[in-house]
């Protein structure tokens, strides 16, 4: 009898070290993963420099519709192309918000900072008799790295307050990336690039204000001068040039 209890004993004092040692390997090894890291990210408005002036003889009001973007764009992890057909996304690297909504953010934060305090920049959608004298619609097709190069491709358009289009352009914007291994870089890049783009509409923001008020005097006068048309039609190819 006392045969069979040292075997028990035994049995029991091994299964007891065995649960230990288990008990303690699975200890270190949840000690040696680390949970992932999560980042969320934001755009923010365009450096610009000192010496930038900014515009007047602007519309009173200009308004940024909510920027529409493709589909495999509109994710909350940031996602990007190879230029062709393979997306690429930064798994742990989140957008804070929807990408449309920063955007359009970063978009009429962009405008505010290049047109006169006299002009006022908002965001829509808006109420029909609250509609911006101009406002800018833009498509954002694709963002893609190539060669460390950042490259966002858009379309857009301006319209007036009777909706008839005043520009309407496809463009392609491109910066250097400095790290490609950095999302914080690429962010940042975007940033600077999205805000790049700007930099035509408020010209053609300035350029349809130019026109309206031509066309203004021209209704008052009921004349058909000639040097009047002639700045028109350098207005009409300055926007071809956007």
């Amino acid at each position: 009898m006392s045969r069979y209890l040292r075997i028990l004993n035994l049995v029991i004092c091994q299964r007891a070290v065995a649960a230990k040692a288990f008990f303690l390997i699975m200890l270190l090894s949840g000690c040696s993963v680390k949970n992932p890291t999560y980042h969320d990210y934001t755009l923010v408005a365009a450096t610009v420099s000192q010496e930038q002036k900014k515009l007047s003889d602007m519309p009173t009001t200009l308004g940024v519709f909510p920027v529409n973007v493709v589909g495999w764009l509109d994710k909350k992890t940031i996602t990007w192309s190879d230029g062709g057909v393979r997306l690429q996304s930064s798994v742990n690297h989140h957008w804070g918000e929807p990408l449309p909504e920063l955007l359009t953010q970063a978009m009429v934060q962009n405008l505010r900072q290049k047109v006169h305090s006299g002009s006022w920049v908002s965001s829509g959608p808006w109420v029909r008799d609250k509609r911006p004298e101009v406002v800018a619609f833009i498509d954002v097709q694709s963002i893609a790295l190539v060669n460390r190069q950042l490259r966002i491709s858009v379309a857009w358009l301006l319209e007036g307050q009777d909706r008839q289009v005043i520009a309407q352009r496809e463009k392609a914007y491109t910066l250097p990336l400095e790290s490609v291994d950095s999302t914080q870089a690429f962010v940042q890049t975007l940033s600077q690039v999205w805000g790049g783009g700007c930099k035509r509409y408020a010209s053609a923001f300035y350029l349809a204000s130019q026109i309206r008020a031509h066309l203004r005097k021209f209704a008052r006068e009921v004349i058909r001068d000639r040097s009047f048309c002639l700045d028109l039609q350098e207005w009409r190819c300055a926007f071809c040039s956007l």
